[in-house]
């Protein structure tokens, strides 16, 4: 499917973190998670649900016990991309009960946007001195590739990672 539209109501995330114990939710993804993947990040102790392939143009949240509604970022573009990106971007929702931890991308920049305040701990992944900075009344971070973050939350923030590219995650201490 050659996707062109994808519509998310804030009301659908908003009852998606209300049912589900995991405060943050991808919507667009490099791919979806396969079993195999699910059943190793589940047996370190991750809190995630089964991921599956929505269809549709306007997003529905899903139930703690049925599987997260996903769509691919490859659907929204042509195969003229570089082969290790996936598409042009993958987009999640969070909140302040996110559990976010101090982490790098390797290839693509990671975009937090919202109304609330945010702050931010990072680095260079080589190893400079640790800096802050924080957003009293809300806005936008950026991240470039290879900057060791860990944000901190205090609403409703939108996450976009341009491009999406697959296993770009790499945890590392501040």
């Amino acid at each position: 499917m050659k996707r062109k539209v994808l519509a998310i109501s804030k009301a659908e995330i908003e009852q998606h973190l209300a049912l589900n114990s995991r405060q943050d939710v991808k919507v667009v993804a490099p791919s979806i998670l396969t079993e195999e993947l699910f059943n190793i990040l589940k047996t370190k102790g991750r809190d995630l649900k089964p991921e599956q392939y929505f269809e549709g143009e306007v997003w529905r949240h899903s139930a703690a016990d049925h599987p997260n509604n996903l769509c691919e970022s490859k659907e929204f573009v042509d195969a003229s991309l570089p082969q290790y990106v996936e598409g042009p971007f993958a987009l999640s929702f969070a909140n302040e009960r996110a559990a976010q931890d101090a982490h790098y991308h390797w290839r693509h920049i990671e975009i937090y946007f919202s109304e609330h305040a945010l702050s931010a701990e990072y680095r260079d992944s080589e190893g400079s001195d640790r800096r802050m900075v924080e957003l009293k009344n809300g806005g936008a971070i950026v991240f470039g590739p290879q900057v060791v973050h860990k944000i901190t939350l205090s609403g409703f923030t939108f996450v976009i990672e341009v491009p999406a590219v697959a296993s770009d995650k790499f945890n590392e201490e501040l």
